[in-house]
């Protein structure tokens, strides 16, 4: 059977704020908004530690999570979850009564969290995706370069194996 938590914290997050609320089964509730820099974020892990919640449950939104995720490693449990499988009911929607659906949701043990990778895998997964992005430019711009030459009918890459080889850029050099 799932745990029943007794006081949980849901936060809707925005670049560069976030609304927090917390609640209980009793039916103790309270908000409060915090900045995105390192500073108030401080003052949120405070804030939740201070108000005893066991849980904080943000949806993830891009990249806006992760400063979070650090401010709480370690002190509270955290809940990703997923955009799509916490949609909130059509009407007015605002930040707090967001914040506040997340946070019952949690409280109800309705959110299947995703995964967060350890601090070493996010790291490697963050080299390697950025040598990916790289590699990915580089051949965006040799492949530019390629479909120049041909436009202006100039066939290096017939006549020579890798136009970006030593001998390939100093033709291109040379027809500069």
């Amino acid at each position: 059977m799932a745990q029943i938590e007794d006081k949980i914290c849901g936060a809707d997050i925005h670049k560069r704020f976030l609304v927090a609320t917390v609640l209980s089964r009793d039916g103790f509730r309270m908000q409060e908004r915090f900045g995105t820099n390192s500073d108030e974020l401080l003052k949120f892990r405070d804030w939740i530690i201070e108000n005893r919640c066991s849980k904080v449950a943000v949806e993830s939104t891009g990249s806006y999570w992760y400063p979070i995720y650090a401010a709480l490693e370690g002190k509270v449990e955290f809940v990703l979850a997923n955009a799509y499988q916490i949609k909130h009911i059509p009407g007015k929607k605002t930040d707090m009564l967001d914040s506040e659906w997340i946070a019952e949701l949690c409280l109800n043990n309705l959110i299947k969290p995703s995964r967060i990778f350890p601090r070493n895998y996010r790291n490697l997964r963050s080299l390697t995706r950025g040598r990916e992005a790289l590699i990915k430019a580089r051949t965006q711009l040799k492949n530019r370069v390629h479909k120049i030459l041909d436009s202006c009918c100039i066939k290096l890459s017939s006549v020579v194996s890798d136009i970006f080889g030593k001998s390939g850029r100093h033709i291109v050099e040379g027809l500069l």
